[in-house]
């Protein structure tokens, strides 16, 4: 009885690892293929942002599940693969399995068609590039004998330096708290940041100055990261502000720009006076204050750009009202560009006037887009007659340039009056036109080749030969010619039938 439970014992223990690896040797098996690598210090990018992260992402990138630390040619498949499978991926060689975690699975699962496999491509930022670079692909393999030869050639796999161009770089003023008391070196570096991503348009001092503490105080209070001024650090490139910036800049938030579909000066009319009301409650702390104040501004004329949602597009117009009301002296005051108390009352109280008279306020800017419509048509229109006039103008040169070509001497012909006559429209014949092919027209032609560059000087053989970039040129200018005849008749109203 002994014997007999020794023996189902053992079988129980077997069968797991008999049935582990259920695939036959050298067969064709087709795999979703990934890649990723092990993240250094000193890397000039990272996925997630930061070194700590990546490592983290990449499970540390130190040891494998099966106890291995990392090396070359190891891959990480799903669970029915024992440790040790050898797999020849096409054109990748062949790898050895030595890990298996939860996002490695079989085909039907997480919506794969195929058995995923995942290949580690080693250290830092060429192997990042090549892990981006290879992406998601299917690809055929062989399961295969488990004493074969373990081979790879990572050239095979290319590290473009374009496939991390769209990662951002993170600038050093993450790493620490920067205030009016910082390095110059610092709060330049914060003030080109705030730059480059369009949220800071004022001067690059190395200044902790107003308009840069507003700026943060802002962000800090949309984000309700503090509830008012009185906190020690308002304003402050502190811990939680450095952060939360960090998460939005890696995220993309200061280069999107959802936009309404709108004119660039037409406002979204379905708000009431009740709903504006609202604006002079508080600061523009949500996207729907932030729409209406924009539309009131277009009311007042202080704004005439798109409806963006965004406060940043705010900031200067607010201060033209600021300057305008005489609430504050220059951008250097406290709360330029600020949407404040003493902002919103003044707003208010000229909102009041302005629906007064909205009427007559209205029937001006009716009056004023008007104006604007008519000028586009008549520019338009006189961009059309521009074009007919110079097709015009150079449909008579071509006709005149036709009947022009070389002359011999004392040839009196047609051809030869055509090319004095046109010689003299430019200044280069100041005689009559004798419809007689001698010296002077001779010159003349010489000269006019000299300028334009199709002869050196007048002692080639064939410098009066009129060749076809002669009559090339000769059309262009005629051209030109007539069409200053053109304009200077419309000038003078006279008619401008010229043909």
């Amino acid at each position: 009885m002994k014997r007999l439970f020794s023996i189902l014992l053992i079988i129980t223990i077997l069968i797991p690892l008999i049935t582990t690896n259920v695939f036959a040797k050298n067969y064709k098996w087709t795999f979703v293929v990934t890649a990723y690598y092990s993240p250094l210090a000193d890397q000039e990018y990272y996925l997630t942002g930061d070194y700590e992260s990546e490592k983290r992402l990449n499970w540390q990138g130190i040891m494998w599940a099966s106890g291995k630390g990392v090396f070359s040619w190891m891959l990480a498949a799903p669970k029915n693969y024992y440790f040790w499978t050898k797999i020849d991926l096409e054109w990748l060689w062949v790898w050895v399995v030595e890990d298996r975690w939860w996002a490695i699975v079989n085909a039907g699962n997480r919506w794969y068609s195929n058995d995923r496999i995942d290949v580690w491509v080693w250290y830092g930022d060429e192997w990042l590039r090549r892990a981006l670079y290879w992406g998601k692909r299917t690809i055929s393999g062989d399961i295969i004998s488990d004493n074969t030869k373990v081979t790879l050639d990572y050239t095979k796999i290319p590290s473009p330096y374009w496939a991390t161009n769209w990662l951002k770089k993170i600038p050093n003023i993450f790493n620490t708290g920067i205030w009016i008391k910082s390095e110059k070196s610092l709060i330049i570096s914060l003030q080109k940041f705030l730059t480059e991503i369009n949220v800071y348009s004022w001067e690059i001092n190395g200044k902790y100055n107003n308009s840069l503490i507003n700026l943060i105080y802002e962000f800090q209070i949309e984000n309700a990261l503090i509830r008012d001024w009185e906190l020690y650090w308002a304003g402050y490139w502190g811990k939680a502000t450095r952060a939360l910036y960090l998460k939005k800049y890696l995220n993309w938030d200061f280069d999107k720009k959802e936009t309404l579909v709108v004119d660039s000066i037409e406002k979204d009319k379905t708000e009431s006076i009740d709903e504006y009301l609202q604006v002079f409650e508080s600061s523009a702390n949500s996207a729907e204050k932030i729409k209406l104040l924009q539309n009131l501004f277009i009311d007042l004329w202080f704004y005439s750009w798109e409806l963006t949602w965004l406060y940043d597009d705010l900031i200067d117009p607010v201060y033209d009202y600021q300057l305008s009301e005489w609430i504050v002296s220059s951008i250097y005051s406290p709360w330029a560009g600020s949407y404040w108390p003493k902002t919103r009352a003044a707003l208010k109280t000229t909102y009041d006037k302005y629906t007064e008279n909205k009427d007559n306020l209205e029937e001006e800017r009716l009056r004023v887009e008007k104006e604007k419509q008519q000028e586009e048509l008549r520019k338009k229109e006189l961009e059309e007659k521009y074009k007919q006039l110079e097709e015009l103008s150079l449909k008579k040169a071509e006709e005149k340039i036709s009947f022009i070509w070389t002359p011999k001497f004392w040839e009196i012909s047609h051809s030869v009056r055509e090319l004095q006559v046109t010689l003299n429209k430019l200044w280069y014949f100041n005689n009559k036109d004798t419809a007689i092919y001698w010296n002077i027209t001779k010159q003349s032609i010489i000269a006019y080749q000299i300028d334009k560059n199709i002869i050196w000087s007048n002692q080639e053989f064939w410098a009066w030969i009129i060749w076809p970039m002669t009559k090339s040129a000769l059309k262009n200018d005629l051209k030109d010619y007539f069409m200053n005849e053109i304009v200077n008749k419309e000038l003078a109203g006279l008619d401008l039938n010229i043909i």
